[in-house]
């Protein structure tokens, strides 16, 4: 659910086409059990955790996570041959790592050193991987067999993955999730009402839309990079 939130965070309207949804039977059944999920669980935890933790521990929270996402971004950066930002990427972990008192403060940002994101999922097409069906996962929500393929590959890059205490590890993966969605809480009305009683093709074609655009924008500049020019760019879900 917090990745619907996340992926039509920035959709205003209904994209005119969407993506393969031969699964579509099933993948509307995972998609209301996420919302019942949702609206039962991670909304009212979220919103209680909002309501009693101050805003400066909150940023605390977020941006200690995020600095352990950075190590995603350095390793899929790497295997993108991006050296330069993932460069950046490994000097913005540093230093949040050691002046921002292991990233409880992000020092990198106001010194220029910008976060990025990058998934596997990511990786997978710019080495020329196509998408495949769209599949809705549980808990996660709006994903394709490429993306599938990157969370667990991603999961690996997660430091509390590797956590000895199974407790500990699982409470990083709940902090995590609720932190997230905290994000995110004013998100599920304002999709609803853009989604006009149509929320899963809705949340489909926002989710194909913003990820189609991502993943060309990233094989552009990558082979941009390596043809030393801006162009050049082709889609791996729409091959010409």
């Amino acid at each position: 659910m917090v990745l619907i939130l996340a992926g039509c965070a920035t959709a205003t309207s209904r994209p005119a086409h969407g993506p393969d949804d031969p699964l579509k039977p099933v993948n509307k059944k995972i998609f209301v059990f996420n919302q019942h999920l949702d609206r039962i669980l991670l909304k009212p935890t979220a919103e209680a955790y909002v309501g009693l933790t101050p805003l400066p521990l909150r940023r605390a929270v977020s941006d200690f996570f995020g600095n352990l996402g950075d190590v995603k971004v350095i390793v899929n950066e790497s295997l993108e041959g991006r050296a330069g930002p993932a460069f950046w990427e490994a000097a913005r972990f540093v230093v949040n790592s050691t002046l921002g008192l292991l990233g409880v403060i992000d020092v990198a940002t106001p010194l220029g050193l910008r976060a990025r994101n990058a998934g596997f999922g990511e990786t997978l097409a710019t080495w020329g991987v196509r998408s495949g069906p769209y599949l809705v996962l549980p808990l996660f929500g709006p994903s394709d067999v490429r993306d599938a393929v990157g969370l667990g590959f991603d999961s690996f890059t997660n430091p509390p993955t590797y956590l000895r205490d199974p407790s500990a590890m699982w409470s990083a993966f709940g902090a995590q999730l609720v932190d997230t969605r905290s994000h995110y809480l004013h998100q599920g009305m304002l999709m609803r009402l853009a989604a006009g009683g149509h929320e899963y093709s809705f949340v489909r074609d926002a989710f194909w839309q913003k990820r189609r655009a991502l993943v060309r924008s990233r094989r552009q500049d990558h082979q941009g990079r390596r043809a030393g020019s801006s162009g050049g760019g082709t889609d791996p879900d729409n091959p010409r």
